[in-house]
């Protein structure tokens, strides 16, 4: 079987500039592949290559662009899965909007490296040997897309990036990993049944997410209203979903505005719920027509959102499938 493997440059494909000694993207997908010892006797590997950037590089655009690359291999018959290789700082969305768009049963697997091609024990070399048999795997099937990183399987919903430079970065917190890759199989020790997938024709890109700290008020609000978002997520302080004062006006004039706002918290683990009042809690927005994002995380909360409005911009519509997805 065929694993196409889409790369998008990141550290597992960079080398120092010799100008000015910075890590960039240096090698081309082929070369990034060809790295790799016993590769060839995983998978028959066709190499896609997308772009040679830094992660954050990639947009929205270029990210729902990956997800369009992918089902349309997975379509392909002699196709058993794909995989992308990217930059660590992208990985948690992009792998994510991915796991929305793929209704397919064949598994989109993200990878990269937090050791550049040029160090001697770079993880890139053995991250994307794993994640090609991750996605040569009869066992992955169903699973979505999923993050393949120091030997673990993740997936993409749930997957969170929490070391900036420790080979042990990727996890899935409080939900746990989704299983292994060892040096004779790969195990699959759950299956993510929180997991949505949607025949999504677009997205909509222009969603903003506001951080809230200490005296937030409604400055950033009113850009994005002034700016025509299209929704906008509010990352509130840690716990169940609390706002400042100074916030309200502006989720208040969001609302006003027809702009689907969503709430989610800087907590890394829990779910968002309606439990206080107070003007500023949750159970107060709500009746605003704010939606909760339920266990979902800020970035991933974007994302989903993102996705849903290129479906519906009914706020009550919107509001059931983040129940459903996130709840």
């Amino acid at each position: 079987m065929t694993v196409v493997v889409i790369t998008t440059g990141g550290t597992i494909a960079s080398r120092p500039d010799p100008a000015t000694g910075g890590v960039r993207p240096a090698l081309t997908g082929e070369e990034l592949v060809q790295a790799v010892p016993g590769l060839d006797s995983v998978a028959n590997v066709e190499v896609n290559p997308f772009a040679n950037v830094l992660g954050p590089a990639l947009a929205p655009e270029d990210l729902f662009a990956i997800a369009s690359q992918a089902r349309a291999a997975l379509n392909r018959a002699d196709v058993s899965g794909v995989v992308v290789t990217a930059g660590t700082g992208i990985i948690e969305e992009g792998s994510y909007l991915c796991d929305l768009l793929n209704t397919g049963e064949k598994p989109i697997v993200w990878t990269g490296a937090q050791f550049s091609a040029d160090m001697w024990d770079s993880d890139g070399p053995r991250n994307l040997l794993n994640a090609v048999r991750v996605a040569a795997s009869p066992e992955a099937a169903g699973l979505g897309a999923v993050v393949c990183f120091n030997q673990e399987i993740n997936a993409a919903r749930d997957v969170v990036k929490t070391h900036k430079t420790n080979l042990s970065t990727f996890t899935s917190l409080d939900l746990g990993i989704l299983g292994r890759v060892d040096e004779d199989r790969v195990v699959i020790a759950r299956r993510p049944a929180l997991r949505r997938a949607y025949e999504a024709p677009r997205i909509e890109p222009n969603v903003d997410l506001i951080k809230l700290v200490a005296g937030s008020d409604d400055r950033f609000f009113q850009t994005s209203i002034q700016s025509g978002a299209a929704g906008i997520v509010v990352e509130a302080f840690p716990g169940v979903g609390i706002i400042s004062p100074g916030a309200l006006a502006g989720v208040r004039g969001a609302r006003e505005a027809g702009i689907a706002v969503v709430l989610s918290t800087r907590s890394l683990e829990g779910r968002t719920s309606p439990k206080y009042g107070g003007v500023i809690g949750a159970r107060d927005l709500v009746p605003l027509g704010v939606i909760l994002a339920g266990d979902l995380a800020p970035v991933k909360t974007r994302i989903l959102l993102m996705v849903l409005l290129g479906l519906t911009r009914n706020n009550g519509e919107l509001a059931r499938l983040f129940a459903e997805a996130a709840p």
